[in-house]
């Protein structure tokens, strides 16, 4: 019984390690709440909405973690589409959409608020798209509108909204700065045009671009690895990635897959385990990896 209390506790202080990271760069509106003896949560997330021949629609909505994708789906059709909250929820899927145009359809099991803090944990950005099954993502013709839905804008508080007009200012520079810069190319896909025409002021708070320098931090962070790869006597490189299971520090996240060289030892990889579940404080010699 104490093991199992001492597991517990374990597993949510990790997740609040993680969810004090991801309040750290978003803004208020998107926070999440702390995590209880249960390990649930809950926060307000933004969707955007892919109707067949139209723009793109966005809406935030408060999720809980346990909520499923067939309850969001629900949800979802009667903010965007009351008229249509009759008709079979099959119809509809949710996508996570990533900038380098990784798609892929959420189950129906799937707890939305998980796989976006999962995101944070792997230093990576995306979208949720709510669309018809048999609507293809890159269509033709599909634009992507930067007006934010009404109901959104009244919920906003006089400082979120200052702050918004700011980003929303640089977000334009940039965007002029790009088009100047631009080559021309194929402009139809959903992921381009959700990361270029919307503006970066729904997930943070920073002035910067965050997505940008977590690219950056990633390309950085995989260029020191790949340097302790290079054989010195000119032969193979000596790495690859490795999957590790750490599903007793947070169940709610059972592994983490690790770029590891064949020189790191198990304690470095304990090290960088702990930090990715956001335990950076936690001792290291309390843990070790088992075959």
């Amino acid at each position: 019984m104490a093991t199992e209390l001492a597991n517990k506790k374990a597993e949510r202080e990790a997740l609040r390690g993680v969810i004090q990271q991801w309040n750290a760069n978003r803004l208020d509106l998107f926070e999440l709440s702390e995590p209880n003896e249960d390990l649930e949560f809950h926060g307000v997330m933004r969707f955007y909405f892919q109707d067949s021949g139209q723009k793109v629609a966005t809406k935030c909505i408060r999720v809980a973690s346990d909520a499923t994708s067939q309850a969001v789906i629900e949800t979802l059709i009667e903010k965007f589409r009351p008229d249509m909250r009759m008709l079979s929820v099959p119809e509809y899927a949710l996508y996570e959409i990533h900038e380098n145009g990784e798609e892929r359809k959420l189950g129906l099991e799937e707890k939305p608020l998980l796989v976006q803090l999962n995101w944070h944990i792997d230093d990576r950005e995306g979208r949720f798209l709510l669309k018809r099954i048999d609507d293809k993502t890159n269509a033709q013709g599909v634009g992507f509108t930067s007006a934010e839905g009404s109901s959104f804008r009244r919920k906003l508080s006089k400082r979120e909204k200052k702050q918004i007009k700011k980003q929303e200012k640089l977000s334009r520079l940039k965007s002029l700065e790009q088009d100047e810069n631009a080559v021309p190319g194929d402009q139809n896909g959903v992921a381009e045009k959700l990361y270029t025409e919307l503006p970066e002021t729904s997930f943070t708070r920073s002035i910067s671009n965050p997505e940008a320098v977590m690219r950056r931090r990633r390309q950085q962070k995989l260029e020191r690895k790949l340097q302790q790869f290079r054989s010195k006597d000119g032969g193979p490189d000596t790495g690859g990635t490795l999957k590790i299971y750490g599903e007793a520090l947070c169940k709610d996240v059972p592994y983490k897959t690790l770029l590891l060289s064949v020189r790191d030892s198990a304690a470095q990889v304990v090290r960088e385990m702990l930090a990715k579940y956001g335990l950076e404080k936690v001792d290291p010699q309390l843990y070790c990896l088992v075959q």
